[in-house]
């Protein structure tokens, strides 16, 4: 068993099965919940990133030096810990600024049916047929009409659990608008502090997994993938924007395309927002 990553947001202790998937492991201690993941998921605050994820495994401790699988022991070696912030170079706003227009423009191309993408262009809106998806889109534009009317705290309770899967469309999306906050805050020095506070006052619901990516994205730890993602945004250059988003949105069903819709969002806002 290789451990092949490590993320900088696991708390020693002891954590019990909470769920297995096919590409995730995720243990609980209180409110925490760390995941074994394969490389193909990639580094997270909360991911261990195992050559080959133990099947059946029960129980999960970290320590100061070593994770315990089971009986299995792997050390944390230095050299394999993911720092997981948002980053933190200053970056050109007008550049930015014509990234996010074109990583926009991706999504739309490039999403999955049924994703909040279809924020960007509402042609998207036609895959919702069923009536239960009509009822869903008709919840999801009233939440991004209250965003966009600047009333965020019933913006976030509307959105907030929306949707279907383990994380529900809704807090994928709040989630990535956390990260674009923080993403402002720190790279353009946009003063987004109170607007992170406030979002994610509303934002913690009933499903754990979610909220635990709440919580990273609220603190500014993002996921390897976005992490480059956000890289990518501050630079001038399309095809690495292009390659970074198409790994970005290579999470589980829509949850990819929901956060960088979030990601996207926000950030709009905050360049459309009076200094």
């Amino acid at each position: 068993m290789d451990l092949i990553s490590y993320g900088d947001s696991i708390p020693e202790g002891e954590y019990k099965l909470h769920s297995a998937f096919a590409n995730a492991l995720n243990f609980r201690r209180g409110k925490m919940l760390v995941s074994l993941v394969p490389p193909r998921t990639g580094a997270g605050p909360l991911n261990l990133v195992l050559k080959q994820l133990p099947l059946g495994a029960k129980r999960l401790r970290s320590t100061r030096f070593y994770f315990y699988i089971d009986e299995n022991r792997l050390r944390k070696e230095p050299d394999s810990l993911y720092s997981s912030s948002v980053p933190a170079e200053d970056a050109d706003p007008e550049t930015v600024r014509e990234n996010i227009a074109d990583l926009a423009s991706l999504l739309v191309k490039k999403a999955p049916p049924k994703s909040l993408a279809f924020i960007f262009d509402p042609k998207l809106e036609k895959h919702f047929t069923r009536v239960f998806e009509k009822h869903l889109l008709a919840r999801f534009k009233k939440a991004v009409a209250y965003f966009l009317a600047g009333n965020d705290s019933r913006g976030v309770k509307t959105m907030r659990g929306l949707g279907l899967g383990l994380t529900p469309s809704g807090d994928d999306f709040i989630s990535g608008l956390l990260a674009g906050l923080n993403f402002a805050k720190k790279c353009l020095r946009f003063d987004a502090e109170t607007r992170i506070e406030r979002i994610y006052f509303y934002a913690e619901g009933g499903n754990l997994v979610s909220n635990s990516f709440l919580r990273c994205s609220y603190e500014g730890k993002v996921s390897a993938k976005v992490r480059r993602l956000m890289k990518a945004l501050s630079v001038k250059n399309r095809k690495e924007l292009a390659a970074a988003a198409a790994a970005a949105l290579n999470s589980g069903h829509t949850s990819g395309a929901d956060f960088c819709s979030g990601l996207v969002f926000a950030l709009f806002q905050e360049f459309k927002s009076p200094d």
